[in-house]
Parts: C-alpha cells; sequence; structure tokens
C-alpha cells in the first residue's frame, strides 16, 4: 500500500497547518485597534469605482459605501463612479449618504464611456484620479466593507510604518446563500491565514484590492496607466511597484455575492489561477498541506483497504473541523447544511489545485484572460476626449 508513514506525516503536516492557521485567526480577532492621531494624517481621497449594477443590483456596493461614507472627515473625501446606466439606481442611495452624512464630502462621478484598459478597475481608476484631492489615496473595491475608524486607524497605521504602501486583509463575514459558502471558505480559510502568516514575516511585494493606502505622489512617479490596465491582478502589480508594502492590523469585510453554484465555482478557479500565475512556486508548494490527495491516492490502489477509507474520511473531517472553526474566529456563522456541504469542499480543494496547473484561461469583465495580462488590443478603444465623464 502507498507508504503508510508517508501518508501519516503528510497528515501531521496538514493538521500542524490547520493549527496554525485557527491561532492566527484567533489572535488576529483579539487586536484592538491603536488609537488615532490628527496630528499625524494626511487628506485622504477613497477610490470607490463601481462595476455595472444592471447584473448584481444596488445591493451587492450598498453597505461598502455606507461604511466608507459615514467615516468620511474634514480631511477626506469619498469618490464613487458610477455608470451613467446606473444614475437612476444609485441616486436614492447617494442622496441619502449625503443626507445622512451632512459634512462628510462624496463626490460622484458618472460615465458613459467605454473602458480603456482590459481591467475595468484601472479603466475607472483612470477616470476618477483626476478627481481626487487627496494626499493619499485609498483603493478599494466596490463591495468592501470597513469596521467603524477604520479610516482614522488605516491612516495612523500608514504614517507609522515606514512603507510605500499600507494594504489590509479581508474576510467574509456573512454567507447569504449556499453557492455564497465557497467564497467565504475560500477567503476565510484558504486565504486568510496565510496573509496574516506573511504579516509576521514584514514587508511583501503584493496588494491585496480589498484596501490598498498610498501617496499619490509616489503613484503617479512609479506606475504607468497603460502597463497596470493590462494586468488581471491590478493589486499583485501595484504592490510590485510601490514596494515596500505592509500588510495592515485592521481586517475589512467583503460580500460574497455569487448567485449560483456555476458563478462560485467559476469565482474560485479565478482566484485560484491568478494566484497560480504570479506566485506558481507557492501555489505549488500548497500541496504540502493538501494530505486528502495523498489519502485518495491510497484509496484508488487500494480501494477495499480499511486504514486507506479510514484516513481519507477522517482527513476530510479534520478539515472541515478547523474550517467551522476558523470561519467562526473570522466572524462568520456557519449552519448545519453549509457543513455537510463543505465535506465535498474537502474534495474540491483538491481538483482546484490541479486545474490551476492546466492551460486553461479564466473570464472576467467580458474577457478571455490566458496569462497575468493582457496586451492592448483593438477591442479596447481609449476613450474619445469628446465624451468626458461627468461628476456632481
Amino acid at each position: 500500500m502507498f507508504s503508510k508513514l508517508v501518508l501519516v506525516l503528510w497528515s501531521c503536516v496538514g493538521l500542524v497547518w490547520w493549527a496554525l492557521a485557527w491561532r492566527l485567526v484567533a489572535a488576529d480577532r483579539r487586536k484592538g485597534g491603536a488609537a488615532p492621531d490628527a496630528a499625524e494624517r494626511q487628506t485622504l481621497t477613497v477610490f470607490k469605482p463601481l462595476p455595472p449594477l444592471g447584473a448584481i443590483g444596488i445591493e451587492a456596493v450598498s453597505a461598502g459605501l455606507e461604511s466608507f461614507a459615514a467615516q468620511i472627515d474634514s480631511e477626506s473625501e469619498l469618490l464613487v463612479g458610477v455608470h451613467e446606466a446606473d444614475r437612476e439606481m444609485t441616486t436614492p442611495l447617494l442622496d441619502r449618504l449625503q443626507a445622512e452624512h451632512p459634512r462628510a464630502k462624496i463626490k460622484v462621478v458618472f460615465r458613459c464611456r467605454p473602458d480603456d484598459a482590459a481591467n475595468p478597475k484601472i479603466a475607472w481608476q483612470k477616470i476618477l484620479a483626476p478627481h481626487a484631492e487627496g494626499e493619499l489615496w485609498l483603493w478599494s473595491d466596490a463591495d468592501i466593507v470597513a469596521p467603524a475608524g477604520f479610516l482614522e486607524s488605516a491612516r495612523l497605521e500608514y504614517a507609522r510604518s515606514g512603507a510605500a504602501m499600507m494594504t489590509f486583509p479581508y474576510v467574509v463575514r456573512d454567507i447569504p446563500s449556499p453557492p455564497a459558502l465557497l467564497e467565504a471558505l475560500f477567503v476565510n480559510v484558504e486565504f486568510y491565514p496565510g496573509v496574516l502568516l506573511l504579516r509576521k514575516f514584514g514587508p511583501v511585494d503584493f496588494g491585496l484590492g480589498a484596501a490598498m493606502l498610498f501617496q499619490r505622489d509616489d503613484f503617479v512617479r512609479r506606475v504607468d496607466w497603460d502597463e497596470i490596465g493590462t494586468w488581471l491582478a491590478d493589486d499583485f502589480f501595484l504592490g510590485q511597484k510601490l514596494r515596500p508594502v505592509r500588510i495592515g492590523t485592521t481586517a475589512v469585510a467583503t460580500v460574497a455575492g455569487a448567485p449560483t453554484w456555476r458563478d462560485a465555482l467559476l469565482h474560485d478557479f479565478r482566484w485560484a489561477k491568478t494566484i497560480r500565475w504570479n506566485r506558481p512556486i507557492g501555489s505549488f508548494a500548497r500541496i504540502v498541506i493538501l494530505p486528502v490527495l495523498g489519502w485518495l491516492v491510497a484509496v484508488a490502489l487500494h480501494p477495499f483497504h480499511f486504514f486507506a477509507w479510514l484516513g481519507l474520511l477522517g482527513m476530510i473531517q479534520a478539515e472541515v473541523f478547523f474550517a467551522a472553526a476558523i470561519c467562526r474566529k473570522a466572524g462568520c456563522r456557519l449552519k448545519l447544511g453549509n457543513l455537510l456541504s463543505m465535506e465535498i469542499w474537502s474534495l474540491w480543494r483538491i481538483l482546484l489545485w490541479f486545474l490551476c496547473w492546466l492551460p486553461w484561461p479564466v473570464a472576467w469583465s467580458g474577457k478571455i484572460w490566458w496569462g497575468p495580462r493582457v496586451k492592448f488590443n483593438d477591442e479596447i478603444k481609449p476613450a474619445r476626449a469628446e465624451e468626458p465623464a461627468g461628476s456632481r
């Protein structure tokens, strides 16, 4: 039979990682934020470009906008990018935010022009940038929800970090639908503990799209709009350009919004494939903490061997247990139905690892990506000067 000693040692390594991951998340939840110091703050612009809302609805971004609008002070502004087709849908929310926070400077930029970059988020950021007045820029994905006091603590932490960019980890707090479970598990269990571990080792060379805080002048000096617009993972590229990068101590939250299982699977695949493209060695090394693979091989070679089946089922249950415990520590409680689905998730992790190494592309923003970046092509037309973005 497939060496029992190898399987036992492999399983021990996997269990050690799960225990470490749980400890990292548990310790991070107990941390308190630093007290803000107004003397160390600079003026700040928060960028919030919204994707087309026709398919996902305003609910997908409303919580994120509300969480940031509530924190805008006299030294900051919220810059919201809205597609012209969504003007009617977003106006009630934006009017309400301004009414509830009359002192907050909320600027809205409308556009009807097509993207002039392969990456639609960068196409938006390029349009918003001329409207930004802050010395600091905070880029944050549309669905990100910031905890209370985040902008204050982020500015303080950045000022004291000595880094060119500060980036912040993110978690999933709620699971609104069964397919959203996959996103929650990927973020809370696969991604979040690894980021916390890297934070302990000091500066990194990547960013996290949930929140990236940096000096406007550094960006203008080091980053080329056309180049960053060709990258699928613009956050990774930005971290490469704005090194050194520090990972912040405050976690923000993202909304798990996959409406169907197909969407959830494709989302998982795009995330994992992007990581594989940008960090191939680290992606391959994940096999060390996937002992279920070894037990699957043992069962395939010896389908009637009790030890093989016992090891496989036992390892799956251990993964489900730790995943549920880590989710709970991250602030995301699972239901009984979620736990039953996670039995299959343990096997999906193995399949996903294999799929990442096959020469398959990923689909995002209506484009097919065969690698981490694309070349400028005829399908992406620069915006014409006679179609300026509007603002209010």
